[in-house]
Formats: structure tokens, sequence, C-alpha cells
């Protein structure tokens, strides 16, 4: 079997309560998180806002210090390298962002912010990195000319695609997609799903894509895992997760997605309650508060996550 371009082993992500001299307990954003990503292949990550999804891109990508677990990009674990370690590398993971205005310099001109990556890693000389630029352009459906042009003078969708040109200028093998059409009106979210599904194709880029938007990640995905409270409590290929969800939890956000048949009888699973705080999670499984087929023993032990059939796991007692 291929082994993975990343797999994050026992990942965890607290942060602190209360001052230096005052802590008061920590925030379990992410508790334990175990994900492979294996080349040329999508996994989705979905669940609901403050599930932990976007903090593990980010500590996937060593935009942020991990508290606790391993890192293993190519099969060398990066979790406790330095920014200089991680010079050479960047150039290998690459990043989009959900505000593509916000990832972008608004002082700065369409074609330099894309030729700096290319003038920093790959030294470039300036005249060699723009016309590259504009190459990138083209590549992601916008005008060479438009290299002359500020964040400001594009829309949303040209934006994003602008971010998504940067994010490919080096060649990455890896791609982490932060909610990166949730911003965008729903053609111009095709657009873009479409173009990212082309530039895999061409170039065999994996992607580690962050979403709350189930239609989206059925469309994109090869792979999914599920998050709550910090935790992955479901993963499988699309199919076996979206025909067949086996954790409570799964079934509950596919119950939500809308359907356009107004005339279909499927039943609307309601979650009861909020959201625990990740500063003060349940005992036994965290889900067991707002799960309708709760009993005692979900209330004191945590459920172990295992595999039900080949690819298809899920931490569940009632599995």
């Amino acid at each position: 079997m291929t082994a993975p371009l990343l797999e994050i082993k026992g990942l965890k992500k607290h942060f602190p309560i209360g001052g230096r001299f005052n802590k008061k307990g920590a925030v379990k954003a992410v508790d334990g998180v175990d994900l492979a990503v294996y080349p040329g292949e999508t996994l989705s990550i979905v669940g609901e806002s403050g599930c932990g999804k976007s903090t593990v891109g980010r500590l996937a990508l060593r935009l942020m210090d991990s508290t606790e677990g391993e890192i293993l990009f190519e099969g060398t674990n990066i979790a406790g390298y330095s920014q200089r370690q991680m010079k050479p590398i960047r150039k290998d993971m690459q990043c989009v962002f959900q505000d593509p205005y916000a990832s972008l310099n608004p002082r700065m001109t369409v074609g330099k912010a894309l030729a700096e990556p290319l003038i920093v890693q790959q030294k470039m000389g300036a005249a060699q990195a723009m016309k590259r630029a504009e190459e990138l352009l083209e590549v992601v459906g916008l005008r060479a000319s438009a290299t002359a042009l500020y964040p400001h003078e594009f829309s949303g969708g040209q934006r994003q695609r602008i971010a998504i040109a940067r994010a490919i200028s080096l060649d990455p093998k890896l791609i982490v997609a932060d909610e990166p059409v949730s911003a965008l009106d729903v053609s111009i979210q095709a657009q873009i799903v479409n173009l990212l599904g082309d530039l895999q194709q061409k170039t065999n880029v994996s992607y580690l894509f962050i979403s709350h938007n189930l239609s989206v990640v059925r469309h994109i995905s090869d792979r999914v895992a599920v998050m709550y409270l910090g935790r992955v409590v479901e993963t499988g290929t699309k199919d076996q997760l979206f025909n067949n969800p086996l954790h409570p939890y799964t079934q509950a956000l596919l119950s939500s997605v809308p359907e356009p048949d107004v005339d279909g009888k499927r039943e609307r699973i309601m979650l009861r309650g909020e959201v625990p705080n990740a500063a003060n999670p349940p005992s036994g499984c965290p889900f067991h508060p707002r799960c309708p087929h709760a009993v005692d023993r979900c209330r004191t032990e945590r459920p172990a996550f295992r595999e039900v059939e080949p690819g298809h796991s899920a931490s569940c007692h009632f599995i």
C-alpha cells in the first residue's frame, strides 16, 4: 500500500486559560487526532464550528505549535521543527484560506504576490518570476494582464483563484484548503471546486479539505473525517460515510443537508442541547449529552475508535 504523504498521530492542541501565573485549565481544541492523507487524494474534515478542524489544518502546516503528537510529512516527524527547518518544506505544503482578501497583501499587486514565493523559494529572477505569475493566472482562468492589478480590483471568486494560483506556484505536494468556498456565491463555489479538481488531475496534488458544506465535500472528496469536540468520531470513503453513516453525530449532520426533493420523507435528526465547552469536555463519550441513544455506559466510558469495515471506522459503543 502507498505510504501516506501526511500522517497525524495523537495530535493535540490545548490553549491555556488564564495568565502566566494563574492558569485555570485549557481549551482542548484538538484532543488526540489521528489522520492520514495519501498522494493524489482529497481527505475532507467536516464538523460544526468550533470542532477543531481548522486548528488541525494549521497544525499540519506548522502555522502553530502542537501541544502533543506527531506530524509526519513524507515519513519525517516535523512537529518539533523550527521555522528555519520548515523553510525548505514550505514549498511542498501550501494553503488556501477562507477569506482570500485577508490572505492577500492589499498594498502588493497580484503579480508581486505570486512572484514573491518564486523569488524566495526557487531563487528566480524578478522578470522570470513575473512571467511565471502571468502563466499561473491563466492556469486558474484569469488574464495574464491582471498581474498589474491590486486585490481590491477583483471579485471574491477571482481573489480565491489568485489564492489558488499562489498555492500551486511552487508545485506543492499538499494543499490545506480551509473553507475555500464558504464565502462565495453558489455558482462561483462550483467553479472553484471544479478548478481544484482539475488541478489535482494535472498535478496529483493532495488536498486536506476543511469544510462544513457537506454537498461540496461529497463532490470533491475521496475520504471524509468527521470531527466533534476536538476528536475524530468517524472516517471512511465518501460513499461509505454518506451512504452508511455509523456515528449518531454523522447521521445528524447528514440529515441536516437540504434535499431538492420536497416530497422526500427522510427523517430529520434534531440534536438537543449545545456543543459542550472544550475547556470542560464531558466524561465518557463526548457526544453523550446530545446523543439520542446515550445510556449510562456512554456517560462513563469513552468508546474506542475501531474499524467496522475496511476503511470505515467510528467511535461508538453501539457499532
